[in-house]
């Protein structure tokens, strides 16, 4: 009797462990609490927009010391709340990839809007994130005066080893940009009269996040190209000459 009641104790001991093991590891240490992603907005001019009513599926993300914890996912993905660890963390919202605004839908590229906006996460709480997001690269685009006298003309516009070519003013390209929401765009103008006699001049200008800047193509009294430049959405003008020499 004495072994029976020894080895009944040992079972009921060993049983008792197991379920003591079992429910630690079902429980979770690390405090938490959950954030509820709002739908990003657009604060952009609206000459940077192909449509004012077109909708962005955003891609959404959530970092912590530059490690992305959540993302990148489309809003429309994201179903409910998201649990975080207690912490500190920045929200992100990009309507498309650097890549994908110099490539997509065409070669021409498109907007890019991004933005950012901190947030912390409490134990057993909840918040809720929401992001405003602006023009994050520039458009250009090359305007042709009436007073310009050659009938055809190719604008090629370049920068970080990309080149876009302008035939008219129709096309609007875009760049991506530095840091500091600028870069330095080089170009080279080739354009040709009725008589077949072409004239060619090349410069450079600055670009400047979430404005349009025109390359603006006039005739002047010597027979010479007036080159100037305006920047949308800030109107400060910078203006240059270009003579085309004739070939």
């Amino acid at each position: 009797m004495m072994k029976g009641t020894i080895y009944s104790k040992v079972i009921v001991l060993l049983a008792a462990m197991m379920l003591t093991i079992s429910c630690l590891g079902d429980f979770d240490y690390e405090a938490r609490g959950w954030l509820q992603v709002g739908k990003p907005d657009t604060d952009t001019p609206a000459m940077s927009r192909a449509a004012d009513d077109e909708e962005i599926d955003y891609l959404v993300s959530v970092v912590q010391n530059s490690d992305i914890i959540v993302g990148p996912v489309r809003f429309s993905a994201i179903s409910g709340q998201i649990s975080l660890a207690a912490g500190d963390y920045t929200l992100m919202a990009e309507s498309c990839t650097q890549r994908e605004a110099e490539s997509e839908p065409t070669l021409f590229g498109q907007p890019r809007y991004t933005g950012s906006k901190p947030f912390s996460i409490e134990p057993g709480k909840g918040t809720t994130g929401k992001v405003t997001c602006t023009m994050a690269n520039a458009a250009f685009k090359v305007v042709k005066d009436a007073s310009f006298h050659y009938t055809s003309f190719t604008v090629s516009a370049t920068l970080n080893g990309r080149t876009l070519d302008f035939t008219d003013d129709s096309q609007m390209g875009y760049f991506n940009v530095g840091e500091d929401g600028t870069a330095t765009l080089a170009y080279t103008v080739v354009a040709t009269d009725a008589e077949g006699n072409e004239g060619r001049g090349s410069g450079s200008i600055a670009l400047k996040a979430r404005n349009l800047s025109r390359l603006h193509l006039k005739g002047s009294q010597l027979g010479s190209i007036d080159i100037s430049v305006t920047y949308d959405d800030t109107f400060t003008p910078y203006v240059t000459e270009i003579i085309l020499k004739e070939e």
